[in-house]
């Protein structure tokens, strides 16, 4: 049975900078992957990256720590975010950055930047490249490829790690393996890394951690939350399930199927298109101030909303006049949508849309006539709403479903800030580590959503760990 110095589960993110610094330090690692390709989420991630101090920050002038970092990411998370690990992130967040400049990451030239997808920083230090995470991937595949030619690397791909293997004492020395074939075998090791990313392509797990809500979400496949249950067989602690909190907001690609459209989301960011529509709930009645500035309060506010689901309701003049909701879609993607889909209902009047969306229709001709009223008598909104460049009409209508949707699972695998997973007791699991997705995106966010605390964590914590476990005594 063949030892080797680490077992990496998983080529994404994290798996892969674990596999490129530990080959490089002289480990001898094996690189498991259930997939047939490597890269994992950043196939589909928008890539979004933050780190302090940076290199390119200090060129443009901004003004910039890892300490002011960790207290942007405490603000924003209310103070429910894992300081520690935090503040492990952050320090290493910005010579991250730097690594990949060095590299020829091609950084979109926005950047660094706020971004206000999420709760804005107080500082621009949001990174991005032009082609989302596949620019990450430009950077990685030929490193990784280099390192799995090495004597003392190798990659499994198609293979799955189906439970980890302990000794006598409870420590783990290895991972039972299934091929796509079907065939078992066993790897020992002397390090076990889970790398296997979140769980939101596990609509069951979803809804077992978050309270019987329903999963809509882009995530992939492969997201199965195979690392959790292995290491959860073993008595590790799953820590902040209950900080789920949905990303505003995405369209259903086929009904009931719980699958979102990634290519081409809406533009629902005030900051970058000024809403005409409004959003309302199936009782009929706006439930947010469309154009409110914080993300967070629209997200905390759809968490109200029965299913994460609601409506924007338009009429045809906002649908001509008005900067396209669904920019990226062409005209055919839209006259289909219009014609086929039921997340696109067009009613000529608000009674018809009230029946054909199953919203109510005493609710809806209410908030129609409010928010109508209101702007006819030249009088504050009454949610607030400042950005009303006209009414809606109440003839012509339409309404197109959105979903609160899951870019990342919020629980994840406790662990220390050595990345040592952790049992139920808090003590830490020997010869088992943790990084990326699975060690749950609200550790590093909290209660909500930290700009860049996903990818660059994982990237950051990845390197660190191959560097980490290399340099440990067999």
């Amino acid at each position: 049975m063949p030892l080797v110095d680490i077992a990496i589960i998983g080529a994404g993110t994290a798996g892969m900078p674990i596999a490129i610094e530990a080959a490089q330090a002289g480990a001898s690692i094996v690189v498991i992957e259930q997939s047939d390709r490597i890269g994992g989420t950043l196939h589909v991630s928008a890539g979004q990256m933050s780190g302090a101090g940076t290199q390119l920050q200090q060129s443009k002038g901004i003004v910039d720590s890892p300490a002011e970092h960790v207290a942007d990411a405490r603000r924003i998370s209310r103070e429910t975010c894992n300081v520690p690990l935090v503040t492990k992130a952050a320090a290493l967040a910005g010579e991250t950055i730097d690594w990949l400049m060095a590299q020829g990451f091609d950084v979109d030239p926005a950047c660094p930047a706020i971004l206000h997808l999420h709760e804005a920083y107080r500082v621009r230090r949001t990174y991005w490249g032009r082609e989302g995470g596949r620019s990450i991937l430009k950077i990685l595949c030929p490193l990784f490829d280099a390192a799995m030619t090495w004597p003392n690397a190798a990659l499994r791909l198609g293979t799955e790690a189906v439970s980890l293997i302990t000794g006598p004492d409870g420590a783990v020395i290895g991972v039972r393996l299934r091929d796509a074939a079907g065939r078992h075998s066993e790897l020992l090791a002397r390090h076990v890394v889970l790398a296997t990313g979140g769980y939101g392509g596990n609509a069951a797990m979803f809804e077992r951690l978050t309270a019987g809500t329903k999963l809509y979400t882009p995530a992939l496949s492969t997201s199965t939350g195979q690392g959790i249950v292995m290491a959860e067989a073993l008595g590790a602690e799953l820590r902040y399930a209950e900080h789920f909190i949905p990303t505003f907001a995405g369209i259903e690609e086929a009904d009931g199927s719980g699958r979102v459209i990634w290519e081409h989301v809406p533009s629902l960011t005030p900051q970058v298109r000024p809403p005409w529509e409004i959003y309302v709930g199936g009782d009929g009645r706006r439930f947010v101030r469309e154009d409110s500035d914080s993300v967070d309060a629209r997200e905390r506010a759809l968490m109200h909303q029965p299913g994460l689901t609601f409506w924007t309701i338009f009429d045809d003049a906002i649908l001509r006049d008005a900067p396209a909701l669904l920019p990226g879609w062409s005209q055919a993607e839209l006259a289909t949508a219009w014609a086929s889909s039921p997340s696109f209902v067009y009613a000529d009047t608000i009674e018809e849309l009230a029946e054909r969306t199953g919203i109510d229709a005493a609710g809806l001709t209410a908030t129609i006539a409010g928010y109508n009223d209101a702007i006819a008598r030249g009088e504050p909104d009454p949610m607030g709403r400042q950005h009303r460049p006209c009414a809606i009409a109440t003839t012509g209508l339409r309404a197109i479903r959105m979903h609160g949707i899951v870019l990342k699972t919020p629980a994840g695998l406790a662990v220390n800030e050595d990345l040592k997973v952790l049992d139920r007791t808090g003590t830490p699991i020997a010869n088992l580590y943790a990084a990326g997705e699975v060690i749950g995106g609200a550790t590093l966010s909290g209660n909500s959503f930290v700009s860049g605390m996903s990818v660059t964590p994982a990237l950051a914590f990845g390197r660190w760990l191959g560097r980490h476990l290399a340099e440990m005594p067999a």
